[in-house]
């Protein structure tokens, strides 16, 4: 196949059709960009922002601490701070919880606020929103989370496309989109210059790749245009995060976001270091205009990804040799008390790439268990949770990732979720099934061009819902050997008799290759340049013979 038919059987297969391909890739903002005016209580949300504009009332901004909720609360303070509001932005302590807590209402509650807009979470927050609607506190909540029971009714607005009953035709914005949206919608109402709001879309792109929410429809217009922004962003706090990271704005993409800047948000609050001079420096770092603060700011928050990076690792040591243990386990549960609550997301997330099923991790903190979920496609993290309800103390989040706090046994867990796996009859093949992507065609090695690789650069941004292609190959594994400073990854050469292909396997260094047997080599293509020679670079996903195949 050519390349470009190679591309046409891409997207047809991703359920874009060939006239509808070039509009793809070339998304128009404002016809592809939805009404919000729909959104279930837009009116009443922006009617109270209006009163609260004219009367200068003092209104807190509470946001989650992640590179969703902390980019929200940045954003919202940022645009409404220059429509001359009198806001206070609050990001909570991990050790606070997740969301609307006793806690977090004191700290609330001690800056006298008359309303307060909950981003990123409250969905379901009922006693907490009804405290503070009794002590006079109007509740604003803009939240993107799966509402798991009984809405905080008491809220006088609930933006979330999910709840039942909202018209929005998009229901998978993250919330630094909905907040986005919100701005908007008030900007709007006001006669102010909503084009100017564009320059905040690089705050949008980060949330959106950084909260793995589906980069189709909206999502993909917002990244498309945020990724341009970054480009040339006015932000200077992202300015020096990417200077940190070592990225070059002219040339950056979703992945750059994804695994360099999103982690530097998130370390702080995953390594309970959030506060610098009584600041969180995670939401500072996008809010103030100091140069010498937003860069000691982005050295911390680069030095705190890199401490995390080694927590994780040695977590992760001790998680396999549990996960040893339970290979029987349709369910993985992973429990150890000196584990650090604000990394077990991310144990659990590797556990699922490696053993391809659902996983639990448990760490305690105060003598409380609060624990993360991992899931794969056809296990819902919710429905999983709800299963084993009596257990837990609380819980929400997403199909993919949740969180839970325990209050039975960690051994009552594992065995009341393996339970309700058994009734819904899944299995370790279709879940392994269920967790590996299927390649999007099989292509030869020649195919496998600089040129196709040129091609597929063109058809990102890549994320959930829209990944790099993953391309099969029947070839020969030539040449293996294990590279790395621990020799944990694989180089080597695929061979099918059409071409000779470099290709690499992260994080398989000790897989043993038989020279003489042909694989099934699914793998992504990467443009590559070394020694100032460009080429295409096979990065190998998954090695299959005959005989895994069958198993499947």
């Amino acid at each position: 196949m050519s390349v470009s038919q190679i591309i046409e059987a891409l997207l047809e297969k991703r359920g874009i059709p060939q006239s509808e391909q070039a509009h793809f890739l070339h998304p128009d903002f404002d016809r592809d960009l939805h009404d919000a005016s729909v959104m279930k209580d837009m009116p009443a949300a922006l009617t109270r922002l209006q009163t609260a504009l004219g009367k200068q009332e003092r209104v807190v901004i509470f946001g989650d601490y992640d590179a969703d909720g902390v980019p929200a609360t940045a954003l919202l303070t940022r645009v409404l701070r220059s429509f001359g509001f009198h806001i206070i932005p609050l990001i909570p302590s991990r050790v606070h919880g997740y969301g609307l807590t006793a806690e977090s209402l004191d700290i609330i509650l001690s800056y006298t606020p008359s309303l307060v807009i909950a981003v990123d979470n409250g969905t379901v927050a009922q006693e907490e929103v009804s405290k503070l609607k009794s002590l006079g506190v109007d509740v604003i909540i803009i939240d993107h989370h799966d509402p798991h029971g009984e809405l905080a009714t008491d809220a006088l607005a609930i933006i979330n496309p999910k709840q039942p009953g909202c018209a929005y035709p998009f229901k998978e914005l993250c919330a630094c989109g909905l907040a986005w949206k919100v701005v908007r919608e008030f900007a709007l109402l006001e006669g102010k210059d909503t084009a100017a709001l564009k320059w905040e879309l690089d705050l949008v792109a980060l949330s959106t790749i950084a909260d793995m929410v589906p980069l189709v429809d909206e999502n993909r217009l917002l990244v498309f245009y945020g990724l341009k922004v970054l480009q040339k962003t006015r932000n200077k706090g992202l300015k020096a995060l990417m200077q940190a990271a070592g990225i070059e704005p002219a040339q950056i993409r979703a992945g750059d976001v994804g695994f360099k800047i999103a982690p530097r948000i998130n370390a702080p609050s995953r390594m309970h270091n959030e506060q610098v001079d009584g600041e969180n420096c995670a939401l500072e770092i996008f809010i103030s205009s100091d140069d010498a603060k937003l860069a000691r700011l982005a050295a911390y928050l680069s030095r705190q990804n890199s401490e995390r990076q080694g927590l994780v690792e040695s977590h992760v040591a001790e998680a396999e040799r549990q996960a040893a243990d339970l290979s029987q386990d349709l369910i993985l549960v992973v429990h150890h008390e000196s584990w650090s609550t604000g990394v077990i997301g991310l144990v659990a997330s590797r556990l699922v790439e490696k053993y391809k099923r659902p996983v639990i991790a448990l760490a305690s903190e105060d003598r409380v268990i609060k624990g993360s979920v991992r899931s794969v496609d056809g296990v819902h993290a919710l429905d999983l949770l709800a299963s084993v309800a009596d257990s837990l103390e609380r819980f929400g989040g997403h199909a993919k990732a949740a969180g839970l706090t325990l209050k039975a046994s960690p051994e009552l867990l594992r065995k009341g979720v393996n339970e309700y796996a058994m009734k819904q009859a899944y299995t370790i093949v279709t879940l392994r099934v269920a967790a590996e992507r299927q390649p999007d065609c099989a292509i030869t090695l020649a195919e496998a061009s600089l040129e196709l690789a040129e091609a597929i650069e063109q058809l990102e941004p890549f994320g959930i819902g829209f990944p790099r292609p993953l391309f099969q190959s029947i070839c020969l594994i030539e040449n293996a050997r294990a590279v790395g400073s621990s020799g944990q990854h694989l180089s080597c050469f695929l061979e099918d008799g059409t071409a000779q292909k470099k290709a690499i396997a992260f994080q398989r260094g000790g897989l043993e290759i038989d020279p003489g047997q042909k694989y099934h080599v699914c793998y992504t293509l990467e443009k590559e340049t070394w020694r100032e020679v460009t080429s295409s670079v096979c990065h190998i996903q998954a090695i299959l013979n005959e005989d895994m195949l069958d198993n499947q």
